[in-house]
């Protein structure tokens, strides 16, 4: 997306940092993805700019890099974006000293901005480099995770420190987590999913939660799949990206609920969410799954292939259609996007003509055309899950295919991250690709012949001094000292492994019950037998 980029665009590597030394000069690391609205408008505004690319190539290193196949470098930008600004997002911007110590951030900036950011950042840099550089080391010891000397509480103690703290934080009218923006955490919900002993608070809280996300704005109601998020505290307002890790995730959130409370429509939600991500972003020569599809449409506008115009719908639909419509959404009322309406679902015998209409066609939405591993790693559990509840042979058919195309690749001597759209490698695995496949591959089947091996392979590459290290050669010092792993928008991938090395988990032991929602996936691991 940025080759033609007037920018000076280098991948990361050891030889940034090098190169950064050689000429004393900074580095400027911008971290994106292919969904991201405002990645777009950052780079038609400021990186393909001839002035601004020049102000960028004299003064700094500029690297660019997708979080989704560096996300280990990407949490560690967002983490100082978080603790110096107080404030993260895509497109992330941190500038590093040349041995690799952040020391500014910042997300969108408009053109003019930028340029004044520019100016100033590489002044300060040529007055004061040493000083900077001095300053940038001795923050990065402040912001270092203390070691924990607390003993590893019980698995009654966590889960009484979880539920408190889901009591304190849980929307008991919209469901999720109270905030300004939605998001699912799915984590969250598919471990509370899976505990026999529930308070019933919670347990309502939960169902009101799953309602809200299928029935409101979060999930797609015409081509299926949910969105990452919502902008607003009531599921209204979705930010339009769609990512196969979500939508994988929130199947099995479904598919667990479904069983829970004997809910059909659960079943339901859970079924089309792994029909999108077979119709949407399978890739049939790969037999790999896609990662993402864009939050605008091939004009640029944020949610067009979502969205629709009073004109639009009275051209796609029928008099009658558009009658039931207009009556369900209100559509003599101001649209409530500026674009016009997301429809939602309506209870209706017209309903499925509706939604065949609206479609878009698949190949007309912009779509991330490389396929991460662990993510498909994730679709891979949920089809096993999916095989497990319903007893249908399909689920059961796709997920060994993918299980065969996935084990041979973490199997190779330098294992990829993501393959491209023609199965070119990208990146490197990570921790997270191996724990998410053998999670796949112990759901499928506890004998699968090649489980030994990749967790051996796991333990002896990613287990380094009694923590699991997200990857398996980190270049800054500061992604060496990360070693809590937490429960973010996917499980932490150190409380899927944790069992094969159980000592690994005494290093979270104060973390568990301070921050019992950001570990929540940790509570299968306090099962492990022995902990030290």
């Amino acid at each position: 997306m940025h080759a033609k980029d007037p920018v000076l665009w280098q991948s990361w590597s050891a030889e940034v940092l090098e190169t950064a030394k050689q000429l004393n000069k900074p580095i400027l690391i911008s971290s994106g993805y292919f969904a991201c609205h405002w990645c777009h408008v950052m780079q038609q505004e400021n990186y393909q700019n001839s002035h601004t690319a020049k102000l960028i190539n004299q003064d700094f290193i500029a690297v660019k890099i997708d979080r989704e196949l560096n996300p280990d470098l990407d949490a560690i930008l967002i983490d100082f974006a978080k603790k110096s600004t107080g404030r993260a997002g895509w497109p992330q911007h941190v500038v590093l000293t040349p041995e690799g110590y952040p020391f500014s951030a910042f997300i969108y900036l408009p053109n003019t901005e930028f340029n004044a950011y520019l100016n100033r950042t590489a002044g300060l840099w040529k007055q004061n480099s040493g000083e900077i550089s001095v300053l940038a080391k001795q923050a990065a010891k402040v912001n270092k995770a203390p070691s924990n000397q607390n003993k590893l509480p019980s698995k009654e103690d966590f889960k009484t420190a979880l539920f408190q703290q889901v009591l304190e934080q849980k929307d008991d009218l919209s469901g999720g987590l109270k905030s300004t923006a939605k998001f699912p955490k799915a984590p969250l919900l598919n471990a509370l999913l899976t505990m026999q002993d529930l308070p019933e608070e919670i347990e309502e809280w939960l169902e009101i939660s799953l309602d809200q996300m299928q029935s409101e704005h979060l999930f797609d109601h015409i081509h299926g799949g949910f969105y990452r998020y919502t902008v607003d505290p009531e599921w209204q307002t979705p930010h339009f990206e769609k990512m196969a890790y979500n939508s994988a995730l929130l199947a099995q959130s479904y598919l667990l609920g479904s069983q829970r409370f004997n809910r059909p429509d659960y079943l339901q939600t859970a079924k089309q969410t792994l029909s999108y991500l077979r119709t949407h972003l399978f890739n049939e020569k790969l037999g790999l799954y896609q990662s993402s599809q864009s939050a605008i449409d091939k004009d640029d506008i944020e949610g067009g292939d979502y969205i629709f115009s009073l004109q639009q719908l009275k051209q796609k639909l029928s008099s009658q259609e558009f009658k039931l419509v207009s009556e369900q959404w209100n559509l003599d009322s101001p649209a409530p996007y500026p674009n016009g309406w997301h429809p939602k679902s309506i209870d209706h015998k017209l309903w499925s003509s509706i939604k065949q209409k609206l479609q878009a066609p698949v190949s007309q939405i912009p779509k991330d055309h490389k396929s991460v591993l662990s993510w498909n790693g994730l679709v891979l559990n949920a089809l096993n899950l999916a095989h497990q509840v319903t007893g249908e042979a399909d689920y059961r058919n796709q997920a060994e295919l993918l299980a065969d195309k996935l084990t041979p690749l973490l199997l190779e001597p330098n294992p990829p991250r993501a393959l491209s759209i023609n199965g070119k490698k990208q990146g490197q695995a990570t921790l997270e690709d191996y724990a998410f496949i053998l999670q796949g591959l112990k759901s499928l089947s506890s004998n699968h012949q090649d489980t030994a091996k990749i967790e051996a392979l796991t333990v002896n590459t990613f287990y380094q001094n009694g923590h699991w290290q997200f990857e398996a050669a980190p270049l800054l010092p500061t992604m060496q000292q990360n070693k809590i792993l937490k429960d973010e928008a996917l499980p932490s991938p150190a409380a899927i492994v944790a069992c094969t090395s159980p000592d690994s988990i005494n290093s979270y032991d104060k973390q568990l019950i301070e921050q019992p929602i950001s570990f929540a996936s940790f509570l299968d691991s306090l099962n492990c037998d022995p902990i030290k």
